[in-house]
C-alpha cells in the first residue's frame, strides 16, 4: 500500500494533499498547526542501562526528511523540539506566509519501542513501511494518526500528522523517512 501511495504523492498536488490535512485547520489563529502532546506516547518507558546506547541516539529527526522531498507539496518550515522523551521535527505551512497551517512531526524515541505504542481510540494495526515493522494508530474523531517504525529493540520513529485522513498522509511521510533509518540490527 505504501507503494501506491509513494507513487501518488508526486502526481498529487498540493492543493489536494493539503486540503486532505487541512480539513480542520481554522485560518482564525496565526501560526503553524502543529500536533499536540502525542497520545501515542506511552507511559511507561524501557529503562535502558547505561551501556546500552540505542542506534536512535544519533538519528537527527530534522535530517529523516528534507524540504526538498516536500517540495512537489509546497513550502515547509521545520523546527527542532526535544520533550515528551522524543526528539522531533515539526513541519508546517505558515498561515504567515500565505500557507495553510497544515503540519506533521517526525519524532525519534530512544527508549519507546513499537510495542510500547498507546492506543489513540482506533485501535493498533501492525503494519510494514518500506519492509519495516510498523504499527499504526488513528484517533477515531479527529483523524489524528501516528505511524510508529522500528529502529531497533529499544527504540522508534513515529510520523504523526493531525486532521482528517491522518493515516493516509502519515503513511506516505513514513515511506519517505523510512529509507533514512538505519538497518535494523
Amino acid at each position: 500500500m505504501i507503494a501506491k501511495y509513494g507513487r501518488i504523492l508526486t502526481g498529487i498536488s498540493a492543493v489536494t494533499l493539503l486540503s486532505l490535512g487541512v480539513s480542520g485547520c481554522s485560518s482564525e489563529k496565526q501560526g503553524v498547526a502543529e500536533p499536540g502532546p502525542s497520545p501515542s506516547v506511552s507511559s511507561s518507558e524501557k529503562t535502558i542501562p547505561s551501556s546500552v546506547v540505542p542506534v536512535s541516539a544519533s538519528i537527527d529527526p530534522c535530517e529523516l526528511i528534507s524540504a526538498a522531498d516536500l517540495a512537489d507539496i509546497g513550502k515547509f518550515e521545520s523546527e527542532y523540539r526535544e520533550g515528551g522523551a522524543a526528539r522531533s521535527c515539526y513541519w508546517g505551512h505558515s498561515f504567515e506566509n500565505g500557507g495553510d497551517g497544515f503540519g506533521f512531526g517526525v519524532s525519534v524515541r530512544d527508549a519507546q519501542t513499537i510495542e510500547s505504542v498507546n492506543d489513540n481510540g482506533g485501535g493498533l494495526q501492525s503494519a510494514d513501511i518500506n519492509q519495516r515493522p510498523a504499527v499504526s494508530t488513528e484517533d477515531p474523531n479527529s483523524g489524528d494518526c501516528t505511524f510508529a517504525m522500528k529502529i531497533d529493540d529499544l527504540s522508534r520513529v513515529d510520523v504523526t500528522v493531525t486532521g482528517e485522513d491522518g493515516c493516509e498522509i502519515a503513511e506516505v511521510i513514513a515511506g519517505m523517512v523510512e529509507p533514512r533509518l538505519p538497518d535494523i540490527p
